[in-house]
């Protein structure tokens, strides 16, 4: 990991280099600030991205195309949070192409940077996902009701 970082307020402002695999690299840095809870955005430029598309009328699953080519990173947007005692980061992205179209969805593993700026704000206690079945998809298990 070659993330350069500082400390800002209640979190972090993280810069990662040419090649760092975004999701991996928060996860990482998450596990080593011991960041249980938090939300993060950011900015830059990715040279792949690995994007999905949740199917919640048939499969339940995940649909994933990987983009290979310049992307600007209009917005990247997410959450840390644990599952099985572990960070575990999950983002959106919308990303502009060089003709100026735009790409987006939720970005997995294998999505690289060129140079991704990302402003990392720490929550205090852990918030923790478990599966739910019913939808499919790993969500927050929040103690209050409105």
């Amino acid at each position: 990991m070659r993330v350069r970082y500082s400390k800002a307020g209640t979190g972090f402002v993280l810069r990662l280099e040419q090649g760092d695999d975004i999701l991996k690299t928060l996860r990482r840095f998450a596990e080593a600030k011991r960041i249980k809870a938090g939300f993060f955005e950011g900015i830059g430029s990715l040279y792949q991205a690995k994007l999905g598309h949740y199917d919640f009328q048939d499969t339940k699953t995940y649909k994933y195309e990987t983009f290979q080519e310049d992307l600007e990173i209009l917005s990247l947007s997410g959450n840390v949070s644990i599952m099985n005692h572990k960070a575990l980061p999950h983002a959106h992205a919308t990303l502009g192409r060089r003709d100026f179209s735009v790409l987006g969805g939720h970005l997995e593993e294998e999505s690289f940077a060129n140079m991704v700026e990302v402003n990392l704000t720490k929550l205090p206690g852990k918030l923790e996902k478990a599966k739910d079945n019913d939808i499919g998809l790993n969500l927050m298990q929040l103690s209050s009701k409105f």
